[in-house]
């Protein structure tokens, strides 16, 4: 029987153990959960800081980005207006160059006008004194040297005004 006692003592001992609830400290439960939520709001503000962050550096990208769009628009409108400036100076250039072509043409017109006007004059002038008999065989000599180089004068004067005529069809 003292076996059978000590059976029943050890068998309740054991049930009573296996039985018994574990007592949780509840202040220390409280203690786990309020440490759990400021982890858990603790990596919620570092996740809307690291939010924040990349938003600030999205938008200094785009900062970054518009501002170097607009230095280039600047870039490119100065290089346009460069461009344009050289081109009304080429322009002006061609204009002037035009101008004095057509200045070269009148002079040369002119001279040659004045030429024909002084060949006529002389020619009249050696055709009278020669119908007069005035001249001796030298003079007339003279008269016909001075004719002929005046004729030679008209047909440089000429060469002249057809280069100057050819240079303002190539500028046109």
């Amino acid at each position: 029987m003292k076996i059978k006692f000590l059976f029943l003592v050890a068998f309740f001992s054991l049930q009573a153990t296996i039985a018994q609830e574990t007592v949780i400290d509840s202040v220390k439960v409280k203690q786990e959960k309020l440490l759990q939520e400021q982890q858990k709001a603790e990596k919620e503000r570092i996740k809307a800081e690291e939010k924040i962050l990349k938003e600030q550096q999205k938008a200094e990208k785009e900062r970054q980005k518009a501002l170097n769009e607009a230095e280039k628009a600047k870039k490119e409108a100065e290089k346009a207006q460069k461009k344009a400036e050289k081109e009304l100076k080429q322009a002006e250039k061609a204009a002037a160059q035009r101008e004095k072509a057509k200045n070269n043409i009148e002079k040369a017109k002119s001279k040659i006008n004045k030429n024909k006007k002084d060949l006529e004059k002389d020619k009249d002038k050696f055709e009278k004194l020669r119908r007069k008999g005035k001249l001796t065989p030298e003079e007339e000599l003279k008269w016909r040297e001075k004719i002929l180089k005046k004729e030679n004068k008209a047909l440089e004067l000429q060469l002249d005004l057809e280069k100057a005529e050819n240079k303002l069809r190539k500028l046109d």
